[in-house]
């Protein structure tokens, strides 16, 4: 029996010790079992870049898990299969490539959410799996995305000794999608309580039930965090960063169609690369022909553009183009040194790997994405990502989306490449910081509904703005007398608390994160504008630069005019105006940008100017603070009336993802 098991436990380590896996994705791999050996932690979240070798983790987490058998079980033909694949969505390509993958390792089965319980019964007669590994786990992000509950409730009632292990590049909705829904639904529970309402108590208590059963942070598994960190021939998000190939499309920019400098710019590269090579550009749904067609006008041969996808809106069946085929296209262009354009409405399918060679001869990639990072960077750019040779490709996409992305990806391996992470309070708290540094819209939306009719509105309770008042911060002064500027207690406990931020430990120092948060300090919204945020267009919204907004707003209340409070306090991360009475506009040399910016810090002349415009003594750091006013029935009533609307049945949008049927899930 023991040479029998040495000898089974010896085919299992050809396959790590093959070249069919690299050290680091065994690292990785190892790191994430010795993660699930702790005591009482049955769930794993990996991290794990784009094309970064997510299947050769997975691999080798099935060897791994073949390894740990005991000589009976490692012996017993009927306890072979003891490891559970599932890939996330129902896509047949999806699952054929995950088998092929994973075929090496004996022991898994592969299957999807669909199929879930028919492979349970039909391939783990009396030997139920030990292992279940989930790929993309990013799609639970939302109310209409794929739910865990009932992978957890078959843990938890059927197969209490069963690990599981979630693998994705961008797992951030997947661990907060349904952390939210629960704290809106504590919310509802209060209004509920204090309505007396019992029919409104019932629905809160069953979507506070359903989103507890639905996060993958399910209490009782004692979920941990690791982070793959790839070896240095790696070439990612960060690597481009850093090579300045990442140039930024913003506003009507992003619309291929749309004259541009960064237009003209991709068509020039393209042009003028020489040899073989070839470029991907993501459209709007139903201009795909209208790209061709403009392609055509700058000179590019109609024959070298192919347009991916099946059923697209405005396409002539005789012009759509399977990934597949568009591969074989690739091969031939390749023998002949011609160049191709590749045009698609939905980027690029998760697990679509285009191998090294296509990335090898890769021009560039015109993304026209603007929801969260994760939808940015699975698109065109993730695509790009992994292990060749060539930096030399452009992106033209979100920049802040994507430095957004770097900055997560920074701190996810300082904190948890070397041991796995469980501070997801913390980790959410870091999340919700990038999200207002970047200023992008959030890390993940996953699968989401398009409603026709309406948008929900989140802030509803509006308010005006009472006033204003600007003063230098005087940090270096220990006893700062600010009553010549205001008597208002209200501006002067909060000019109090801000200044202590930046003193609390001694000289005031740069920092690239501060938050008010913890007790006394949740009633006041700040704004810390550093040398990016303070008066660079890209990180501009609709009401402009940090510079331009309080400029706008302050002439407003100036002139007498209305100006909601909702509007200055900016809201995220769940936040509500009704709970801030002050917000702070804080112009400092002491806050950093994260981002790979060239201006990351206000210059002191800055600062100066901004205390100049107010009349006020120059300083190196100045607050513009506003007030908040009384309550505003007509607004919010129409905002609760807008969320009333009845929702239309709208259509599934999956934003970051390329399919052969994509037209179709816009």
């Amino acid at each position: 029996m023991d040479s029998k098991a040495q000898n089974m436990r010896q085919k299992v380590q050809h396959i790590l010790d093959s070249n069919a896996l690299h050290s680091h994705q065994i690292n990785a791999a190892q790191k994430t079992f010795n993660a699930l050996s702790s005591e009482q932690v049955r769930a794993v979240v990996t991290a794990a870049e784009m094309q970064a070798g997510k299947s050769g983790i997975a691999l080798a987490l099935c060897c791994l898990q073949r390894l740990s058998l005991t000589v009976q079980q490692i012996c017993n033909r009927a306890q072979l299969k003891d490891t559970l694949y599932l890939v996330t969505m129902p896509d047949t390509a999806l699952k054929e490539q995950a088998e092929e993958d994973l075929k090496l390792a004996k022991n898994v089965v592969v299957s999807n959410f669909v199929n879930f319980e028919k492979a349970l019964e039909n391939e783990f007669k009396g030997n139920p799996p030990k292992l279940i590994i989930i790929d993309e786990c990013h799609y639970g992000s939302n109310v209409a995305a794929v739910r865990y509950s009932k992978i957890f409730d078959y843990l938890e009632q059927e197969n209490d000794s069963c690990n599981v292990v979630f693998i994705s590049a961008t797992p951030f909705g997947a661990l907060y999608g349904a952390e939210t829904e629960y704290q809106e639904a504590l919310e509802l529970q209060t209004e509920a309580e204090s309505k007396q309402d019992e029919e409104l108590l019932k629905e809160a208590n069953d979507v506070a039930s359903k989103a507890l059963k639905d996060s993958i942070l399910r209490r009782d598994f004692n979920t941990r965090l690791v982070f793959h960190k790839t070896s240095d021939e790696y070439y990612g998000v960060r690597e481009m960063l850093n090579n300045g190939k990442v140039k930024a499309l913003i506003d009507d920019n992003r619309n291929f169609l749309f004259p541009s400098q960064e237009r003209d710019a991709f068509i020039t590269q393209f042009k003028q690369h020489e040899g073989m090579g070839w470029s991907l550009v993501r459209v709007p749904a139903g201009l795909a022909m209208e790209a061709k067609q403009f392609l055509i006008t700058q000179g590019i041969d109609e024959n070298a553009i192919y347009i991916i996808g099946n059923s697209l809106s405005g396409v002539p069946e005789d012009e759509h183009c399977s990934i597949e085929r568009f591969k074989k296209e690739f091969d031939d262009a390749l023998l002949f040194e011609d160049k191709l354009i590749a045009i698609t409405v939905a980027s690029a399918r998760a697990g679509i790997n285009f191998g090294a060679m296509m990335k090898n001869n890769l021009i560039s990639t015109w993304d026209s994405t603007v929801a969260s990072v994760a939808a940015v960077v699975q698109a065109n750019i993730g695509r790009a990502c992994g292990y060749h040779g060539n930096n030399a490709s452009t992106h033209y996409t979100n920049l802040n989306a994507t430095e957004a992305y770097g900055a997560i990806l920074d701190h996810l391996e300082l904190t948890c490449s070397d041991n796995a992470a469980s501070d997801f309070d913390g980790l959410k708290e870091f999340f919700d910081d990038i999200c207002q540094e970047y200023q992008v819209n959030g890390l993940d939306v996953g699968l989401t509904i398009k409603y026709k009719r309406r948008r929900p509105i989140g802030d509803v309770e509006t308010y005006k703005t009472d006033s204003y008042v600007a003063v230098p911060a005087k940090l270096l002064e220990e006893d700062a007398d600010f009553s010549q500027f205001t008597r208002d207690k209200h501006f002067l406990q909060a000019i109090d608390v801000i200044r202590n931020e930046f003193t609390a430990k001694g000289a005031p120092c740069v920092k690239g994160s501060r938050a008010m948060r913890g007790k006394g300090k949740n009633w006041i919204k700040a704004h810390w504008i550093n040398g990016d945020s303070y008066n660079n267009p890209e990180k501009a919204r609709v009401d402009g630069t940090q510079k331009e907004k309080t400029i706008m707003y302050t002439g407003m209340l100036d002139k007498g005019e209305y100006l909601e409070f909702n509007r200055v306090v900016a809201p995220g991360s769940g936040e509500l105006s009704e709970n801030k009475l002050i917000t702070a506009s804080i112009f400092s040399i002491y806050n950093i940008s994260r981002r790979k910016v060239d201006k990351k810090i206000m210059s002191l002349d800055d600062v100066w100017a901004m205390c100049d415009y107010f009349g006020i003594e120059r300083d190196d750091t100045m607050f513009v603070l506003y007030k908040r006013g009384e309550y505003d029935i007509e607004r919010s009533l129409a905002k609760k009336e807008h969320n009333k609307l009845p929702d239309k049945s709208g259509e599934l949008s999956d934003e970051s993802h390329f399919s052969d049927i994509a037209e179709n899930a816009y």
